[in-house]
């Protein structure tokens, strides 16, 4: 009962704190509305803008690569003179500027090499990334046809002697080929997204900023401890009949409440209103967000007892919790982080707890789909509890 009351009182003194109300649940909304939104999948990727270069004896082969360009859905090309060129690539009307070089027919009648040059604007780097890759694809395509066409020639014209005019449509009738089976590939790559049930930038960000907030929220908690010894207050009373048992459980208490109210309240919001689903079964994101909570509780009150001040206190707390969240996949999807860092992720409660939600959210696992990471929690929160207890109790 004691120990109730020092959790009554601790409370108070957060709920009294209105910029420690607007930083656990006003920030965090608004960094999931803002990333959420930047990150969403429906917002695309604009058409690339390119330029194929004409040169002195290049103008019909220019608009014939400017055509076959632009009936690829993703870009849009012309035809342009390079003084043109370079200045829409220096201006960033286009991403980049493919420059033919002069005799690159005959060159390639001929089978000598050839070198074609690609501007790129630096500051579109993904879109001029994704223009030199098809030029370069594009050159493998006509070095092999080339090839092709050149051996088929010279083996007729060792039969049946060709005039240049006859090569020349000979070449451009194989190559018209290759361009027709370019476009009715014999074998087709599909990429079929895994179904989910409407799942967005939202919904991933909303559990792993959540649980950020929560432990910064728990560490300014916790840190009570220090500034109640050096106030004087934690002496005054344990000069009443509370014993350190009581009150130290009383700091537990409190902090559990608090994070599972901030939780709690974070999981609603974010469904009215960024439309984030938790899960069809009410009774698994209950357990989630109560498990959740007294894991961050564990970890915010142990970050306290190893520490000697609350200045230590919130200096080892923001940088422990800074690291645990990138290596934990709060931040930025784990899955896309080398091995190593993925191993790692394993040992962070961040980790443990995003992977409950994502289980909710993205599988809508239910309670019996999330039992591997409420035990993994569950058994941290013991180990830590006890470890906070024993040096609290010491000191």
């Amino acid at each position: 009962m004691k120990a109730l009351h020092v959790a009554t009182k601790d409370l108070a003194i957060r709920f009294r704190d209105r910029n420690a109300l607007i930083v656990a649940l006003l920030l965090p909304l608004v960094l999931i509305g803002i990333i959420g939104f930047a990150f969403s999948s429906d917002s695309g990727i604009s058409a690339v803008r390119l330029a194929v270069v004409e040169r002195e004896d290049g103008d019909l082969l220019a608009a014939m690569a400017a055509g076959m360009l632009s009936r690829i859905d993703v870009f849009e090309a012309a035809a342009l003179p390079e003084e043109e060129a370079r200045d829409a690539v220096s201006r960033g009307d286009i991403s980049a500027a493919v420059l033919l070089p002069d005799g690159l027919l005959d060159a390639m009648m001929e089978g000598e090499p050839a070198e074609i040059r690609v501007l790129k604007d630096p500051a579109s780097t993904v879109k001029a990334g994704i223009a030199e890759a098809l030029v370069q694809r594009t050159a493998t395509y006509a070095s092999a046809g080339s090839v092709r066409s050149r051996s088929v020639i010279e083996s007729i014209d060792t039969e049946q002697p060709l005039t240049d005019a006859e090569q020349f449509e000979l070449a451009a009738y194989m190559f018209r080929h290759m361009a027709e089976s370019w476009d009715q590939q014999l074998i087709a790559i599909e990429d079929v997204d895994q179904e989910t049930r409407g799942i967005d930038a939202h919904s991933y960000f909303a559990p792993s900023f959540a649980v950020v907030f929560l432990l910064f929220t728990l560490l300014g908690s916790a840190k009570t401890i220090h500034e109640e010894r050096e106030a004087g207050t934690y002496s005054r009373l344990l000069t009443t009949p509370l014993s350190r048992v009581s009150l130290i459980g009383g700091k537990l208490v409190g902090s559990f409440v608090l994070a599972a109210l901030q939780l709690g309240i974070l999981v609603i919001m974010t469904r009215v209103l960024f439309g984030v689903n938790w899960g069809s079964d009410p009774l698994a994101v209950l357990v989630m967000v109560l498990v959740t909570a007294l894991g961050a509780t564990s970890v915010a009150i142990v970050i306290a007892a190893v520490s000697r001040t609350a200045r230590q206190t919130d200096q080892i707390g923001t940088t422990f919790i800074l690291v645990m969240s990138l290596v934990g996949g709060s931040m930025w999807p784990v899955e896309q982080a080398p091995g190593v860092v993925q191993r790692l992720a394993r040992f962070t409660f961040n980790y443990w707890a995003h992977s409950g939600f994502k289980d909710l959210i993205f599988r809508d696992a239910g309670l019996s789909g999330i039992w591997p990471e409420v035990a993994i929690i569950l058994g941290l929160s013991t180990v830590l509890f006890a470890l906070s207890v024993g040096l609290l109790s010491r000191r």
